[in-house]
């Protein structure tokens, strides 16, 4: 006779495996282990006139920062307002501390003093010998009673607050370095086209639009600040949007204090390949390195192509062992291949950060798709600003076909016909008409003009220009790069870059321009310029050389002096 017992663990057994069978195994999943780190305020004294308010309050603070960590993080604080909160007119922290720092169980405080604006700002990452972790460096206007904000501005003030010490808690737990909010604006300042920003506030913006978790994060930006809560808020629209992305989220919830795992940098994969992702051979990759603090220096680091797969890998080969800061974060890609529209990539070292922490990949895999160029019909422009009539858009849309233009913006594509041509976009213009799409100068040197530093726009394309003898500059050693080229300039620079820095064009056999004497300094060159077809002058028997090219005048010059079809 079996025993009660027996019959209770068959029971036991059969209705286990009825729960199993019915249900999925999440229902059964183990809630995630909950990491606590007592938290404590070290205020200055002058920001605390009423202990009672403070501590009544400040469990607001951190009830508030909580409900934020509680969203994908975690990640805890533990505060006891009778205990936690230290007056102290000196910086608690030593920022000094032998590593490797603790991962668990460490304390983390808060140290604010008063500001003397009107608005509260400021926070490091700070930490003291014993480990803690420190939201140093905060500057308070005063501290808020949260439930009691009269207005958008305490609220944005309060709020900036939380903002702050949330971002310096990432930073202590080893998210962020380089800051992603140097990544929210970036110039692209290599001077070949297509040129292409970044812009955090373009919805479009080809970096960001596919970061959409980033936007709220508190590493990136104060949404107390941007425009994504509108014109009226308040502390609970905040919090009801403020989260931490994916990335910053998975570095919380590790140990990653001290290192997080990375991918090979040595080894980052790009597949170049249609729209119906078959591959492309032979298309020219240019890469460069771009810093992500004004004036947003540049430097190619890598011309290749890609094999008969479509494929490449190259190194991210940076200044620093770890590419986890401003000037060693971001690489800038250009794809070219003739019949295709000329694609951009930018690469930042969050996206191979995404892609080992988030992804789980030991590498960094890139697609990029390139268009087909489909020649228009009579009735659609390439470029959104260049109208069906504009009297230069069949040369725009040809030099745009030859690749030596990407226009002025890629989204949209705009090509801006009526803007002046600055002497340092003249540079590539004429260097890429001789020279063909592909065409990549040496990186600059910055010694060649004085007023052209190697990182600033089209320095590489003027130093080739320089090489070459086209030009001397402008005088006192500078080349004026931002000056706007006249007319007259353009046929010197057009018919050198054309027939070789010693060419010399025949004496001028009299004035054929109205506005241009015979003894006028660049008679010949525009006389020149004029028989071989490049212009007809501006109207009215004139030529109008000390006027500035526009950017659909120069389309015209290039397309008849170099025979584009």
């Amino acid at each position: 006779m079996a025993s009660k017992l027996f019959f209770r663990i068959i029971g036991i057994t059969l209705i286990t495996s009825l729960s199993l069978a019915l249900f999925p195994s999440s229902v059964f999943a183990a809630a995630p282990v909950i990491k606590q780190h007592h938290f404590k305020f070290f205020l200055d004294p002058a920001l605390v006139s009423d202990m009672s308010f403070a501590k009544t309050n400040l469990v607001k603070y951190v009830d508030d920062m909580n409900f934020i960590l509680s969203k994908n993080t975690v990640r805890r604080l533990v505060f006891n307002p009778d205990s936690d909160i230290i007056l102290t007119p000196t910086q608690p922290q030593s920022d000094q501390a032998v590593p490797p720092l603790p991962v668990e169980n460490f304390e983390i405080w808060a140290h604010a003093v008063p500001t003397e604006y009107s608005v509260s700002y400021g926070g490091y990452a700070g930490v003291n010998d014993n480990g803690a972790g420190v939201l140093a460096g905060l500057k308070w206007t005063r501290v808020y009673d949260p439930d009691r904000l009269t207005s958008v501005a305490d609220v944005i003030d309060y709020w900036t607050q939380i903002n702050n010490m949330l971002h310096e808690l990432a930073h202590v737990f080893g998210a962020g370095y380089g800051e992603y909010y140097n990544l929210a604006n970036i110039q692209d300042v290599t001077g070949v086209a297509p040129i292409q920003n970044i812009n955090i506030n373009d919805p479009a913006d080809l970096f960001w639009s596919d970061k959409s978790d980033f936007l709220t994060d508190p590493l990136l930006r104060n949404s107390a600040l941007g425009d994504q809560v509108g014109e009226s808020f308040s502390r609970s629209d905040l919090l009801a949007l403020v989260r931490y992305s994916n990335l910053t989220a998975e570095i919380l919830n590790q140990n990653y204090r001290n290192a997080a795992p990375v991918i090979d940098f040595s080894r980052i994969n790009l597949k170049i390949v249609d729209i119906n992702n078959l591959p492309i051979n032979a298309a020219k990759v240019d890469i460069w390195s771009v810093e992500g603090v004004s004036p947003f220096g540049t430097q190619l680091m890598v011309e290749t192509f890609s094999n008969m797969a479509g494929e490449l890998s190259f190194s991210w080969d940076g200044s620093s062992a770890n590419p986890h800061n401003a000037y060693d974060f971001l690489r800038l890609l250009k794809i070219y291949k003739e019949g295709y529209a000329a694609s951009v990539r930018y690469i930042s070292v969050y996206d191979a950060d995404i892609a080992r922490l988030v992804d789980g990949s030991d590498h960094l895999d890139v697609v990029v798709r390139l268009e087909k160029i489909s020649s228009p019909s009579n009735d659609e422009s390439v470029f959104t600003d260049v109208d069906l009539n504009n009297f230069a858009r069949t040369a725009i849309e040809k030099i745009f076909k030859a690749g030596v233009t990407g226009g002025c913006s890629s989204t949209p594509l705009l090509y801006c016909p009526e803007q002046s041509v600055t002497r340092a976009q003249m540079a590539i213009f004429l260097e890429r008409s001789m020279k063909g799409s592909g065409f990549s100068p040496q990186p600059a040197r910055g010694n060649v003009f004085s007023d052209v530093p190697a990182d600033s726009f089209g320095a590489a394309w003027i130093e080739q220009m320089a090489a070459e003898g086209i030009t001397g500059g402008c005088g006192s050693g500078n080349f004026c790069p931002n000056a706007p080229v006249t007319r007259a300039q353009m046929a010197v620079f057009m018919l050198r870059i054309k027939y070789g820095p010693t060419y010399s064009p025949p004496d001028s056999a009299g004035p054929i321009f109205l506005d241009v004497p015979s003894d006028y300094w660049a008679s010949a060159w525009i006389e020149q310029f004029r028989n071989q077809g490049i212009t007809s002058g501006c109207g009215n028997g004139n030529y109008c050389p000390e006027m500035s090219v526009t950017r659909a005048q120069m389309a015209i010059f290039l397309t008849k002096a170099f025979d584009f079809q």
